[in-house]
């Protein structure tokens, strides 16, 4: 069955209507103590080696590839706690700079949003469930899920990704960037529901991460440029 975008937006937003704190508590909120925890240990760590007592966020700037979770949340959030995006280094390609966030920071936000957009499938299918708004949020984090998430996402966020976390070269590194790029935007597009039926193959245990992409990549032929457009306009 084939729903149209116009009618896809109308649902969800029915479906949302009143449960928006509950959205902001799994998706934002564990975003939100996570730079908060990170923002102390930095704290922590910089005053004791430097005796320097200076409060920053300007490690914090989320992977602009990542898919899982909507852009527009990301967008926000990336605004509320992330400083401006450094000037153009010299000679750089096409007018683009290094991230200012460790590498590791970026991957961590990711983990946990992708962890996040896993807890919304499950209070969108079972909002009688007594559960906590942060237990659905790292749902990821448990014993069932984490091994095959943690392969997935080491799959989709750091072996697709590698390109991005390298330094220009020369002018011919950046336009293979950019080739690489297009080609990512299609593999990520086509495996974006690969953590959603992993999770569901788990519990029906019939089967594990190479049946989620299969399935994944099955499910999103003939819809990546309708999903494309949907991300983009949403």
């Amino acid at each position: 069955m084939r729903i149209d975008r116009a009618s896809l937006k109308q649902t969800v937003k029915a479906r949302m209507a009143g449960h928006y704190g509950t959205l902001f508590g799994i998706t934002l909120l564990p975003l939100i103590i996570l730079a908060l925890g990170i923002m102390v240990l930095q704290f922590l760590l910089i005053y004791f080696t430097t005796g320097s007592s200076v409060w920053s966020f300007a490690w914090v700037l989320p992977s602009p590839l990542h898919t899982a979770v909507s852009p527009s949340i990301r967008w926000a959030f990336s605004q509320i706690i992330s400083p401006p995006m450094p000037l153009p280094a010299p000679g750089s390609v096409g007018g683009l700079a290094a991230p200012a966030a460790p590498w590791w920071v970026i991957l961590l936000f990711d983990f946990v949003a992708t962890s996040a957009a896993m807890g919304v499938l499950t209070w969108w299918r079972h909002p009688e469930q007594n559960r906590s708004l942060l237990s659905r949020a790292f749902i990821g984090f448990s014993p069932r899920y984490l091994p095959g998430y943690l392969v997935l996402f080491l799959f989709t966020s750091v072996l697709l990704n590698w390109p991005a976390y390298l330094p220009f070269a020369s002018t011919y590194w950046g336009i293979f960037r950019l080739v690489w790029l297009v080609l990512e935007v299609i593999l990520q597009i086509g495996l974006m529901p690969a953590f959603y039926l992993y999770m569901d193959l788990r519990d029906a245990g019939q089967g594990g991460v190479v049946a989620a992409i299969n399935l994944s990549w099955q499910l999103m032929a003939g819809f990546k440029g309708d999903y494309f457009i949907l991300c983009q306009r949403r």
